[in-house]
């Protein structure tokens, strides 16, 4: 399988911290493929088949995070209620499908822009994601660095 640049990763990430994003065709800094419409050379056709797969990707996981956040709630309560185990795990599988669902659903509409762009307006892209990606690794670093030298 291809290298796409932060599509499982962060939609798990995201998931497990409640923070689910479009993660292929939209980065963390909030910019999207849409933003490099033009460095993509992208038809008005390829942009409105774009905008209406991120659509429904959006809508799909906007469900799923009302469903975790009720099902993570329901798991805190059981914890701090001491419920059944057995009655736990299985929540705690509830949650698990409702990432790997939210997961597929991703990586599925991942695919499906994939299919939109041209070979060349594809290489492009990720050359932009894979650039976003050390950027992003150098300031996590960096930060990072900061804290230890603050202790």
């Amino acid at each position: 399988m291809k290298k796409i640049a932060f599509i499982s990763i962060a939609i798990i990430m995201g998931l497990m911290f409640i923070g689910i994003s479009v993660s292929f065709a939209e980065n963390k800094s909030g910019s999207s493929i849409f933003d490099y419409k033009k460095e993509l050379a992208l038809t008005d056709k390829q942009e409105k088949n774009l905008k209406n797969i991120v659509t429904k990707l959006q809508a799909y996981i906007a469900d799923k995070q009302k469903e975790l956040n009720a099902a993570q709630a329901e798991l805190n309560k059981m914890i701090s209620d001491s419920a059944d185990l057995d009655k736990m795990k299985a929540k705690i599988n509830d949650v698990a499908k409702i990432q790997a669902d939210a997961t597929y659903e991703d990586i599925a509409s991942n695919r499906a822009v994939e299919t939109e762009l041209t070979g060349t307006q594809l290489t492009k892209w990720r050359s932009i994601q894979a650039e976003f990606t050390r950027n992003l690794q150098q300031a996590q670093a960096a930060a990072s660095k900061a804290k230890e030298i603050k202790k």
